[in-house]
């Protein structure tokens, strides 16, 4: 009789565990990367540039993909980039420049003695509900040795988002990350040839 007991009590114990809730999927995980760059055409900087880590939300530039809808945003459900944003996008810049072939050299700020560095700050890289387009927006300052800031500009880019999915947002916002880098790359090399030619004129 209390065989039978405990068999029943198992029985109705499996058949509890059985009712839990299954765990969700592991998040689909995106590479921000640089991938092909084309050559720049301008001449040659006998410098080394460095790329500071950008500043901006933490939201925008932390591991989650965003969507934004009018004044409210939301993260991608299960969706993740394989590092925090930041770290991804000040990758993408040096690399985007060193395949460029303006510099003499692109490294990450504090890696080498640099005659410039690319400060910049991220005000958007988000997917927008209303244009559906994924967006990159970033104001951008080439400074010189000794903080002396030499120019600045805001690079915005866009790419279309044709569905909602997370495959095609994040390979939207992959594609507006990469324009934006290759955009400040040119931005930096010709503002400091620029800074470069105006210092040995007035030598």
């Amino acid at each position: 009789m209390m065989r039978a007991l405990l068999l029943a009590s198992l029985t109705a114990l499996g058949g509890c565990i059985t009712l839990l809730p299954e765990p969700p999927p592991p998040p689909r995980t995106f590479i921000l990367e640089a991938q092909n760059v084309t050559a720049s055409q301008g001449a040659p900087i006998d410098a080394v540039v460095g790329v500071a880590a950008p500043n901006g939300e933490r939201a925008i530039l932390g591991g989650d993909l965003i969507w934004r809808t009018g004044d409210s945003i939301a993260y991608v459900d299960q969706t993740q980039w394989s590092s925090r944003a930041s770290d991804a996008l000040q990758q993408m810049l040096v690399e985007t420049m060193v395949r460029q072939g303006r510099f003499r050299a692109a490294t990450r700020s504090g890696e080498a003695s640099a005659d410039f560095e690319v400060r910049w700050e991220v005000l958007d890289f988000e997917v927008q509900e209303e244009t559906m387009t994924a967006r990159f927006v970033a104001e951008v300052r080439l400074v010189r040795r000794g903080r002396q800031i030499v120019a600045s500009r805001i690079i915005s880019t866009e790419a279309p988002v044709s569905a909602r999915s997370s495959q095609i947002a994040a390979d939207a916002l992959a594609r507006a990350a990469r324009e934006g880098s290759a955009r400040i790359g040119e931005f930096a090399a010709d503002a400091a040839a620029e800074a470069l030619a105006s210092a040995a004129a007035e030598d």
